[in-house]
C-alpha cells in the first residue's frame, strides 16, 4: 500500500501547489484511444519470435495544467488506463488469442513548451500503479510462461498537441516503459527452462482533452 499512497501524495502536492496561482490554471478531463503494444527485450534464442500484438484500449484521467509563461507550463493527468498486449498462437498465429489487460492508475507529469497558442509538445515521465490484471497466459506451444513481477512502473512519455478550440484539445502521445513488467521464462515444449526475457510496457495514445476551466482573463 506503500506506492499508492507516494502517488496520492504526489498528486496532492501538485494540485495544493498550482492554487496558489488559480488564474493560470487549465483543468478538465483527458480520454482517447490506447493502441498498448507490450514488447519483450532479450529473447535468448527466440529473436524472430514477435511475442505480444497491439490491442486496444482505453483511459479515464484528470487534467491540471499550470502555465507558467507563454512558451511553457506543467501538466498533470491522474488517472486510469489499460495497457498490454495481445498474444497470438497456433496455426498461422491465429488459432487462438489471449489478451493480457493491465489496469493501472497512472500519473503522468508533463512539461508543455508552446510552439504557438495552439500547437505544443509535451514531455515528462509516468507513474504508474497496477491494479489488477485479466487475460492469462499460459504454457503454450513456442514454450514461454509468464509471471507478473513489478506493480509500480516508470515510463517517458512525449507527446504533440493541437489547441482545436479554446475548451477542446487533441494530440498523440507515445509512452516507453523504463521499468520491466514482468519475466518471460523460455523452454523447449516442456522441456527445461533455456532463459529469461523482461517485458515492458509501451503505447500509442490518441487524446481528446475537455476544458472545463480556461486561463482567467
Amino acid at each position: 500500500m506503500k506506492i499508492p499512497k507516494a502517488l496520492i501524495i504526489i498528486g496532492l502536492l501538485i494540485v495544493l501547489g498550482l492554487k496558489l496561482q488559480a488564474q493560470d490554471i487549465k483543468f478538465g478531463f483527458l480520454t482517447g484511444l490506447v493502441v498498448s503494444n507490450a514488447h519483450v527485450i532479450n529473447k535468448i534464442y527466440f529473436h524472430d519470435y514477435r511475442v505480444f500484438h497491439p490491442m486496444y484500449s482505453f483511459n479515464i484521467n484528470g487534467y491540471i495544467e499550470y502555465r507558467i509563461s507563454k512558451t511553457w507550463g506543467i501538466e498533470a493527468d491522474p488517472g486510469y488506463i489499460r495497457k498490454g498486449g495481445v498474444v497470438r498462437f497456433g496455426i498461422n498465429h491465429y488459432m487462438s488469442i489471449i489478451k493480457l489487460q493491465l489496469n493501472y492508475l497512472q500519473l503522468p507529469i508533463l512539461a508543455n513548451f508552446y510552439y504557438t497558442n495552439k500547437f505544443f509538445f509535451s514531455i515528462g515521465p509516468e507513474f504508474a500503479y497496477l491494479i489488477n490484471s485479466e487475460g492469462n497466459l499460459p504454457g503454450i506451444a513456442t514454450g514461454f510462461f509468464y509471471f507478473k513481477e513489478n506493480a509500480f512502473e516508470i515510463s517517458v512519455l512525449i507527446g504533440v498537441n493541437y489547441s482545436i478550440t479554446e475548451k477542446i484539445d487533441v494530440g498523440l502521445r507515445y509512452n516507453h516503459g523504463l521499468t520491466n513488467i514482468a519475466v518471460l521464462k523460455w523452454t523447449y515444449g516442456y522441456g527445461p527452462e533455456v532463459g529469461q526475457s523482461k517485458v515492458y510496457n509501451q503505447y500509442f495514445q490518441f487524446t481528446f482533452k475537455f476544458k472545463i476551466q480556461t486561463d482567467a482573463k
